[in-house]
């Protein structure tokens, strides 16, 4: 299955819990539907879901007890047992209704490349993965599959930048992908933490989850945390010139240094209003005069 063939009609190959629509090849022409025992069934390791909602099995699960299986799973043969490649949800629920086989249908000879890009895709267009799970998604077919950015937006229909940005939050750490899975950080003000100005973007992230900030707000993290270096302690020296400072001209000062020790610098001072500002500039014309 080439490039292209990924994006051959998406909503035909995947539909809600619909198998994938069969295309040219000898590896599908075997698919035949049979009822194979759960025993015999294996989960697929390209399985690019790992949450599993057991509520939501649980009420599947009873519809299956009362309804019956309505569509069957898609399974292929793999060393004398069985792979689901998709349908896992209802395999679950299947067994939890008390199920000792499933209706299936099944290909003998599917391969990896295949398999993996079925699963990926089911799970997309059905909107079921997590944005750090569809992530993942992107980026085994990127690896297995030789894949481009524009490739992957073609062939699922999305934008080339969404793409771009959703495998971008794999270069997080992995606590901070870990918050983004269990819904404490959106995307999007994840992404705020790959700004270079950003030196601790788990500190960050803990900043934008406890404060509850919106993007925009996420996005003034770099300036704050540039101006919330803690400054080095002055010597009792300097500590006594600034006082004397600031009981001579009545407000608040304060010392840049321009080198380590202090020998160049600025001296900064406070004003409350204009008329502060023309106060301190009458004290000081006074004092030179």
């Amino acid at each position: 299955m080439g490039k292209k063939s990924l994006g051959r009609g998406l909503d035909s190959i995947f539909k809600d819990h619909a198998h994938p629509t069969p295309v040219d090849g000898p590896e599908i022409e075997s698919a035949r539907i049979l009822k194979i025992s759960l025993d015999q069934i294996d989960v697929n390791p390209f399985q690019p879901r790992h949450h599993f909602d057991e509520a939501e099995i649980a009420e599947m699960a009873e519809t299956i007890r009362e309804h019956g299986l309505i569509q069957p799973i898609t399974i292929r043969k793999h060393q004398g047992r069985y792979q689901i490649v998709s349908g896992e949800r209802r395999t679950r629920a299947a067994k939890v209704a008390g199920l000792t086989e499933i209706d299936a249908r099944v290909y003998d000879m599917l391969s990896d490349k295949r398999m993996m890009e079925w699963a990926i895709i089911e799970n997309i267009q059905r909107k079921d993965l997590t944005p750090v799970e569809v992530s993942n998604s992107y980026q085994l077919l990127i690896e297995n599959h030789g894949y481009t950015h524009e490739d992957l937006a073609k062939s699922l229909g999305k934008s080339r930048s969404s793409v771009t940005n959703s495998l971008r939050l794999l270069k997080l750490p992995a606590k901070v992908l870990q918050w983004i899975e269990e819904g404490k950080l959106s995307p999007s003000a994840a992404r705020t933490l790959l700004s270079p100005d950003i030196s601790n973007p788990e500190q960050a992230a803990l900043q934008i989850i406890e404060g509850g900030l919106n993007v925009r707000q996420a996005e003034k993290i770099p300036k704050t945390q540039s101006t919330k270096q803690t400054p080095a302690p002055l010597d009792a020296h300097f500590t006594q010139i600034i006082q004397d400072i600031q009981y001579a001209l009545g407000t608040k000062v304060n010392l840049k240094g321009k080198t380590k020790d202090l020998s160049k610098g600025s001296i900064l001072i406070e004003y409350e209003s204009h008329d502060d500002l023309a106060r301190i500039r009458d004290f000081m014309t006074h004092q030179m005069a």
